[in-house]
């Protein structure tokens, strides 16, 4: 080819492709493109560089968007908790669990009562997960205030591990606490703190007899000589005669004398009469409170209000004391807490019930028969024991004990009259904390037979250390009788108080501020694996995160569709158009031409 020609080619090739770029001609052909696969680190805090990892794995093989993406091909979740929107995760789901250290513990969850009674011990418990430690032993600690109150061992039975500690307090106030776990010869240790409340106040209770009962007596006698109980009784002796201790409401059937006790003991529920159990029913419903009864006999018919069992078992006496247990969760052994010979039981247990104590015999019909048991009522429980004459050998079981168990754990749970929630766990200067109100009058108000408007104000602020006072708003929630409200923790450390005030009443709670306080770390991985076998995906460790990408692979492949695109938008094609150019440029130089 001669220059001349050579020159005019090239020309027409730089001339082609600026007509191309202008006139943008579309293009159509059949592509596979690559997946996308979502990759969204639980914790962020946590797991965010196992995440990193696991998009470094994929990217060259897949389109990594590093967020939830319900469009996406597929998820992959790394970490062990499950997302809030799991329901909106696309198939296949993938999960990346860090498992790599075998010594690994965690402590999943922490719980202690938000306030605590200054005569009692505090109980805090812990469930431990551990990763590949059967057999071995789990070594605990409790430390309150800084100072190590309690020390325990348990031995690994499986991945989770349950167990309770306590400490008794000395003095009223907020204190700290802080659980350590580790493995016995093992480095690896997990802490939580969390914040318990300790107050000097005793609960109310009032036992109310509508004839003599001894059940009752022995019972009140045992609530008696603990501290943290104020005790009020009447025992009805006959029509219109009574003996009082304290100053015990006239009739039961007055919501407002009755709502002023955390708890009522009923002894000879049988003699009940109509306006009596009326009265408990609104004292459960309208106030939230929880009724005891005592059973010595047969209940009145109207009782099924109450206990929601319309028919019982006769009494049944036996020749020798039956023993009667109580199960508590976590616990190696099991301890008889009452013996009795005379017994009763419903025909059929409620489902709502929860069975608290069963009885222990040879005999199949006698054996696992509900004693001690309870169910709810409205917003308050019904606690029913049926074991008529278990009074008669107080001396020989754990009779004072299990009462005042019981007792404690029905008053505590009264709903009181306005409820103050925030974070029990100690949050960082500045940290968003949620703060919840519950009134208790509004909120249990029956507004579908009330014809009056139900209102309920409050004024809620945070005091600090020095007594500073900052005035927080509280908004309506969804449910009548409740607020919220998000704010900001102080910026200085410290315990703090949350107060609000309502119709003359008062409460409040601790909220402590502290830089470096560990949180539990929950885990979901028993949801995730459900989750992964019905959305056909796998759970993989970080040691084998080599093998994410071909298990991804071999079940995503997306199908070829037509896409359209324009050749001439890529910047590449501003190669040939200059060397074009300026090849027939430097023709037309080497031929003396312009």
């Amino acid at each position: 080819m001669n220059r001349p020609t050579l020159r005019l080619s090239l020309r027409a090739v730089a001339i082609l492709i600026a007509v191309l770029a202008v006139v943008d001609p579309a293009m159509t052909s059949m592509r596979a493109p690559r997946a996308r696969v979502a990759v969204v680190a639980t914790e962020r805090g946590r797991d965010s560089l196992l995440a990193k990892r696991v998009t470094r794995s994929l990217e060259n093989r897949f389109s990594v968007i590093n967020a939830l993406l319900p469009s996406a091909d597929a998820t992959v979740l790394v970490g062990e908790r499950a997302p809030a929107m799991f329901r909106e995760l696309s198939t296949p789901l993938f999960v990346v669990r860090d498992d790599s250290a075998s010594d690994r513990v965690r402590i999943e969850t922490i719980h202690v009562p938000r306030t605590s009674p200054l005569d009692a011990a505090v109980p805090v418990t812990i469930v431990a997960r551990t990763a590949g430690a059967h057999g071995r032993t789990l070594e605990t600690e409790l430390s309150a205030g800084g100072v190590v109150v309690n020390r325990a061992t348990r031995p690994i039975e499986n991945d989770r591990t349950q167990f309770t500690l306590s400490f008794a307090p000395t003095a009223a106030g907020t204190v700290p606490l802080r659980v350590t776990a580790r493995l016995t010869g093992s480095r690896d240790s997990a802490t939580a703190d969390i914040v318990t409340d300790i107050r000097s106040t005793r609960w109310a209770v009032l036992f109310y007899d509508p004839e003599p009962s001894w059940m009752s007596t022995f019972v009140r006698r045992a609530i008696e000589r603990d501290p943290r109980f104020v005790v009020t009784s009447r025992v009805v002796t006959s029509k219109n005669v009574s003996t009082d201790v304290g100053t015990p409401p006239n009739r039961l059937d007055d919501l407002s004398s009755t709502s002023r006790f955390d708890a009522i003991v009923v002894g000879a529920p049988g003699s009940l009469s109509d306006a009596e159990i009326g009265g408990l029913d609104d004292y459960a419903r309208k106030r939230g409170g929880n009724v005891v009864l005592l059973c010595d006999g047969d209940f009145t018919p109207n009782a099924w209000r109450l206990t929601q069992v319309r028919a019982w078992t006769a009494p049944q006496r036996q020749r020798i004391a039956l023993p009667i247990v109580m199960y508590t969760p976590g616990a190696t052994t099991v301890d008889t807490v009452l013996l009795a010979t005379e017994l009763s039981w419903p025909s059929e247990l409620p489902r709502t019930a929860e069975v608290l104590a069963r009885t222990v015999a040879s005999n199949d019909s006698l054996t696992n028969r509900p004693m001690l048991w309870r169910v709810p009522l409205g917003a308050g429980r019904v606690v029913v024991s049926s074991a008529l004459d278990s009074w008669r050998y107080r001396g020989q079981g754990t009779f004072d004990r299990l009462w005042q168990t019981v007792l404690a754990d029905a008053s505590s749970s009264s709903l009181p009259a306005i409820d103050v929630r925030v974070s029990s766990m100690p949050v960082a200067p500045g940290e968003n904390i949620d703060v919840d109100v519950t009134v208790r009058d509004a909120a249990l108000r029956d507004v579908a037979t009330s014809r009056d408007t139900v209102r309920a104000g409050i004024a809620a602020q945070i005091i600090g250390p020095r007594s500073s006072r900052t005035s927080i708003r509280m908004w309506p929630a969804a449910n009548i009788g409740e607020f919220h409200t998000s704010v900001r923790a102080p910026n200085d450390t410290g315990v703090y108080r949350v107060a609000v005030t309502s119709g003359g009443l008062s409460a409040d709670a601790p909220l402590v501020v502290a830089n470096g306080a560990s949180h539990p770390m929950p885990s979901d991985i028993d949801l995730l694996e459900s989750l992964v076998a019905s959305r056909g995906g796998k759970v993989i460790t970080a040691a084998a995160l080599d093998g994410l990408a071909p298990a991804i692979a071999a079940i995503v492949r997306p199908a070829s569709r037509a896409e359209t695109w324009h050749p001439m938008r890529s910047v590449w094609w501003i190669v040939p158009f200059a060397l074009a150019l300026a090849a027939e440029w430097l023709l037309r130089r080497r031929a003396g031409l312009n």
